[in-house]
């Protein structure tokens, strides 16, 4: 049967997005309107988008206009509306995008709409809204009609009904790897805010309940990206599945970073490879578009330190084509049991270090294989959550060593450099961790320990599968103090100096 004219509409009733106005009932994923049996009838189809396929040349990426794919929509709501504008019927499309309505009354005026939102009841809501129109949700529409039968819907990527569905069909793909290693996983709420109004806003997760993302069709648009859409879906499954620490920030392959934003950004990476089965990491902006081979990428710095180094070992762990010091595929599952488990409980700030560590432990048959993987990158063996026994890091020796032990009554020294940037780079940022016995009153001091008029400030981190911090930033030179009224357990300082200088170092005690 010949498609029904769509028309792409924006919808202020939604659920979740706060607000006023009708809700989209989705208590039963099926409501079926009540009719005789000799007045019923069905109507079904299959709602599919249009995907703008990637075209890589070189390390260049662009969409190619001329390679139109057409993709189904996958368990995205459908609902019938009447000519009252009132919604009869909802269901959900398979993943096939195939929907069907059962019992529809005989001759009644209706046409068929589809909701840029996934759902399944206790499992999932991702839903894509407009965030420059009140949060609007996304749908496309038919036309009014008494036909029964089948009723297929398109939406186009010529006038960007495509958009919210593709953006959905990356999630997707994501969430199926997961399902895979862990078919009772339930997603938290997930909204993806996307406009082809969003031109200065990069694409971005925000740590809670949302992913923002760009739709500059002049510029810099990722609706088809699908890399970059998992990769942000990736820092949502960190927070959600496992555990983050990373202090976010800019990036880059070459960069000298802070583990924790070093590990975050690497498995971002490698898990849109993982997820999709493709190393071909892009990113399309217009005609400047980019892409990297996760698995292949030249080694630029590499070290524990970079992103690039830990996303070729997260996935070269995962796949199953190897080569040089790569033997070895572990698949998803070891992965996902390590990041949901020993990652998420860790005491020290999840890194590399307390991957790697735990994963080993938890597959001891392909420990030497593990190492071999990460030696590759020029990392020394890895068996302590907190990096202990570096040697051949390549880095100014003042990082080292990574953390440094404090117990109760006594001190240690550390010293901050800006030798490779600063606010997130390697050295700005050092740890000290302890562990207390009992609950009581505890002074923490940091005071400077050269000449130079640094001025020294600390987050202290209650270590868990949810870190607690409490800040002490005052605006003394030279000396930081606090006292805390500590529970027993692990804790750690991140200690930094507000004033940035080239290299300055501290005495750090507790009593």
């Amino acid at each position: 049967m010949k498609n029904l004219l769509i028309t792409f509409i924006l919808l202020l009733f939604f659920i979740g997005c706060g607000g006023g106005g009708e809700e989209i009932p989705t208590s039963n994923p099926i409501i079926e309107q009540n009719s005789s049996d000799d007045a019923s009838s069905t109507i079904s189809g299959k709602i599919t988008y249009e995907r703008i396929q990637p075209l890589h040349s070189g390390s260049g990426t662009v969409l190619d206009r001329s390679n139109i794919t057409n993709e189904s929509a996958k368990q995205v709501i459908v609902s019938l509306v009447d000519d009252s504008g009132s919604e009869i019927a909802l269901t959900v499309t398979d993943d096939n995008g195939e929907y069907i309505f059962t019992n529809v009354a005989k001759d009644s005026n209706l046409k068929v709409r589809v909701y840029a939102k996934m759902f399944k009841t206790n499992r999932w809501e991702v839903k894509v809204i407009d965030n420059t129109n009140s949060d609007a949700l996304y749908a496309i529409e038919g036309d009014m009609s008494t036909n029964r039968g089948t009723r297929n819907l398109l939406a186009s990527s010529s006038n960007s009904q495509a958009a919210p569905f593709a953006i959905l069909d990356s999630i997707y793909l994501a969430m199926k790897k997961v399902i895979a290693v862990d078919s009772s996983a339930v997603f938290p709420l997930l909204k993806v805010n996307w406009s082809t109004k969003n031109i200065i806003t990069g694409t971005y997760y925000n740590g809670v309940d949302t992913i923002m993302m760009q739709g500059d069709q002049k510029g810099d648009s990722d609706e088809y990206d699908n890399h970059v859409i998992i990769h942000e879906w990736g820092h949502f499954f960190e927070s959600k599945f496992s555990r983050a620490d990373s202090i976010g920030g800019s990036h880059g392959s070459g960069d000298h970073l802070d583990i924790r934003l070093a590990f975050g950004e690497g498995w971002g990476n490698a898990w849109s490879a993982i997820a999709t089965d493709d190393p071909i990491y892009f990113d399309t902006i217009g005609s400047n578009g980019w892409n990297m081979n996760i698995e292949t990428a030249t080694h630029d710095t590499p070290g524990w330190f970079s992103e690039a180094s830990i996303q070729r070992i997260l996935y070269d762990l995962y796949d199953s084509h190897n080569e040089g010091e790569d033997n070895l595929g572990l698949g998803f599952k070891p992965i996902y049991d390590t990041l949901t488990g020993a990652q998420k409980e860790t005491k020290a700030f999840t890194s590399l270090f307390s991957f790697i560590t735990a994963l080993k432990n938890e597959n001891l048959s392909s420990a030497n294989k593990i190492d071999d993987i990460v030696s590759s990158e020029d990392i020394d063996i890895i068996d302590n959550i907190y990096g202990a026994n570096r040697r051949n890091d390549n880095v100014n020796t003042k990082v080292l060593p990574i953390y440094k032990e404090l117990s109760v009554g006594n001190s240690v020294n550390v010293c901050t450099i800006n030798d490779y940037g600063v606010t997130n780079k390697l050295g700005i940022h050092r740890y000290v961790f302890f562990s207390l016995a009992s609950r009581d009153n505890y002074t923490i001091v940091v005071e400077k320990s050269d000449s130079v008029s640094s001025d020294p400030d600390f987050t202290l981190f209650k270590m868990g599968t949810s870190p607690t911090k409490q800040i002490a930033e005052s605006t003394s030179s030279g000396r930081e103090s606090r006292t805390l009224n500590l529970l027993s357990g692990d804790y750690i300082l991140d200690i930094v100096d507000a004033n940035s200088k080239s290299s300055a170092c501290f005495d750090v005690s507790i009593n």
